[in-house]
Parts: C-alpha cells; structure tokens; sequence
C-alpha cells in the first residue's frame, strides 16, 4: 500500500507543478495577468439578455461553452524568456498538436490546441506571442480551455482586449 501511495505521488507531482507553472507569473511585479474562470462565464450567461440578435445569442453560446481564460503577458524580456520556456514545457508534457504559426514583421506567433469534439471544436488553445507592440517587446502566453469553436474564439478575446487577440482572426482564415 505504502509503494502504491508513493507511486501516484512521484506520478502527479509533476503534472501538478507544470499547471502551477503559470500560476507564479500572476504575481510578479512585471507581469500583466488575467484569469476568468467558469463562475465568471455562468455569471456571464444569466446576465438577462433579451435579444434577437443572432450574433449576441451566439455570444452567450460560446460564453456558456468556456471553462477558463488565462493570459499573462510582460515586457521583461527575462521574464518573457522563462514564460516561453514553461509555455513550451506544457506543450510538450500536455501532448498539444500545432495548430498552425506564423512570422510577420516583429512577431512570432504560434497556436497549439487539443482536439475537440468536432473539426472545428478544441478543448483547449495555447497562443505563445513574442515581438515588439509599440516599439516595446512583448511575450504573451494565451490558455482558453472548454469547447471552444474556432471561428468565434477571436470575437472574444478582441473583445476581452487581450494582447495578441488579432492574432486569432488568423485561425479563422486557416
């Protein structure tokens, strides 16, 4: 009993220091974090909105369909090297697929994701964006995780302000 014990421990540690890997960024003093959870999203869907409107109605849908969004983001090129480094840790130990990734101009971004329940679904999608906004650098890691259709994600993150959110649209021309 006591080997088992010490067996599932040496087996989920790791796994449970990679997902707090982000988790020390949220408070340094040179990084910008944003978390919204799944209580913020239902608390977002039973906001009363009365509306024909197509596009808030597929709003709420995709809301409902979230479970959380993570973004940290600095200007501290250290800070940014060591975030890249985690961000790629999680890639690899997470078995994410490339998504697709592009260079443009003084940006480097690239998009991984898990799966979903459809083609145009995924559980999970990473954005790790390196390059220069307004002439300064900039290192941004993006985590959404939930049913997530690809071709509304964008909306919300430009909407959310999220650094790097443009950047979505280029999934949706892929």
């Amino acid at each position: 009993m006591r080997k088992l014990i010490i067996f599932s421990l040496l087996v989920t540690i790791p796994f449970l220091s990679k997902a707090q890997n982000f988790q020390k960024y949220e408070n340094m003093k040179e990084v910008n974090a944003m978390v919204m959870t799944s209580n913020m999203f239902k608390l977002l869907a039973e906001i009363d909105v009365e509306s024909d409107d197509a596009e808030v109605q597929q709003y709420i849908k995709l809301i409902e369909s979230l479970e959380d969004i993570k973004v940290i983001s600095t200007n501290n090129i250290s800070i940014g090297k060591q975030m890249e480094n985690d961000v790629n840790t999680y890639i690899t130990s997470n078995a994410l697929e490339e998504l697709m990734r592009f260079k443009d101009e003084n940006k480097n971004v690239r998009f991984y994701s898990k799966p979903g329940s459809k083609p145009a679904f995924v559980k999970q999608l990473v954005m790790l964006f390196k390059g220069e906004e307004e002439g300064e650098p900039i290192t941004v890691a993006l985590s959404i995780t939930g049913n997530i259709n690809l071709k509304e994600i964008s909306k919300l993150a430009q909407d959310l302000k999220v650094p790097g959110a443009e950047e979505l649209k280029k999934i949706e021309e892929k």
